[in-house]
């Protein structure tokens, strides 16, 4: 996965488990991912070290993969997403199968 690729998974994944996160890690991960602050603005934001700005972000990471691990709310949305686009095409056959596919990922 490129950089970018990364930056907007992890922006998915804020939007969905933010209310899950803790008051500073929301913070935090707000300031980098929604507000595109620098690791040197938010810790000079905070009064703190880049080090301790790094070591927040890379926590609240993997509390949202641990979170996407247990609840898999971001992948089941693309699997229905992805259903959705192939709905669009789809014949009126086909169109069954994938209503059938899309009522199991919703589940």
């Amino acid at each position: 996965m490129d950089d970018i690729s990364k930056l907007v998974y992890y922006n998915n994944l804020f939007q969905i488990y933010q209310g899950q996160l803790s008051t500073s890690q929301r913070e935090v991960l707000s300031d980098y991912f929604e507000a595109n602050l620098s690791i040197s603005e938010i810790a000079s934001e905070r009064g703190v070290s880049r080090a301790a700005i790094e070591d927040a972000i890379k926590k609240g990471m993997k509390k949202l993969d641990a979170l996407e691990s247990d609840l898999k709310i971001y992948s089941k949305q693309q699997k229905a997403l992805k259903i959705v686009s192939e709905l669009k095409e789809a014949s009126k056959d086909e169109a069954d199968k994938l209503i059938k596919q899309l009522e199991e990922v919703l589940k």
